[in-house]
């Protein structure tokens, strides 16, 4: 018979945990052991699993097992997010980096082309409130070769940013004037147009992995409160790919409890958690 209340002991924590930071780069610490027994649990049952044993055996020998640690990762990963979070970062989109681009381009004869990417996009509400910024700035401009990547781990979160339908909770920081222009209210909640949607291309993407699939390089990257959940190595190896995929003179956006680890020489600080590649 099986239980609701399974139990961890500390020697298969220990081997999850080296399962979870292979596959993610996510390290988890010994305070982090009832919460993975929470995270994981809806899995035992889903699999008609009696204890974590058999789910480790099941994720090494199952022929699913590849399946699984997808199943895995998705409750693994923290999705917390909100459109327009940290306001003054998009503000600084806004008023400063789009004016200038767009300048630069009609006095300097620049190449109009702008590509941005959202690491870490969790349900979508990061990438799509770029594309509402990029689409105010670039109204009334023409001609301009405008790509948005939204790349997460987590295949769960990315169907439901695809989809592009928010609850009225979801959107409560969207400006009104940009709900108005951006988003039809149907039964099921808030449906992004179209004309924002298809501004964002969205991929499954391991952080952790030595190469990346897109060429870049770009002019914008926003990977904020992503990396406070990696061991201290990973986060190095992590900031140093993400420097090879910014462009010169192009912006990094980062979280609160992140820094640049040993990089601070590569980027100038801007203001508030934003950094500039040198």
């Amino acid at each position: 018979m099986l239980t609701n209340n399974f139990e961890l002991s500390n020697a298969e924590f220990e081997q999850f945990r080296k399962i979870i930071y292979r596959n993610t780069g996510i390290y988890l610490s010994s305070k982090k052991k009832t919460l993975l027994i929470s995270r994981l649990s809806k899995r035992l049952r889903a699999l008609n699993l009696a204890d974590f044993s058999q789910y480790y055996r099941y994720l090494q020998e199952s022929p699913n097992s590849s399946d699984e640690l997808v199943h895995m990762i998705n409750r693994i990963t923290t999705n917390k997010t909100e459109f327009f979070r940290e306001k003054y970062h998009f503000d600084f989109l806004k008023e400063n980096v789009f004016p200038l681009m767009i300048k630069n381009a009609e006095k300097l004869r620049m190449p109009r082309r702008l590509r941005i990417w959202s690491a870490g996009c969790s349900t979508g509400e990061e990438p799509y409130s770029i594309a509402m910024i990029v689409s105010e700035a670039f109204r009334c401009v023409r001609e301009w070769d405008i790509k948005i990547l939204a790349t997460d781990v987590d295949t769960d979160v990315l169907k439901k940013a695809i989809k592009g339908v928010y609850s009225h909770n979801s959107i409560v920081g969207v400006p009104g004037k940009y709900l108005r222009r951006y988003f039809v209210r149907r039964d099921d909640g808030y449906h992004l147009k179209e004309s924002i949607k298809s501004m964002v291309v969205f991929r499954k993407l391991n952080l952790i992995r030595e190469i990346y699939p897109m060429r870049g390089p770009f002019d914008i990257i926003f990977c904020r409160n992503v990396i406070i959940y990696f061991s201290r190595e990973t986060k190095k190896a992590l900031m140093q790919r993400l420097y090879q995929y910014l462009k010169d003179d192009g912006f990094i956006f980062m979280g609160h409890s992140e820094s640049l680890m040993d990089m601070k020489d590569r980027f100038m600080y801007i203001k508030n958690t934003i950094y500039k590649k040198v």
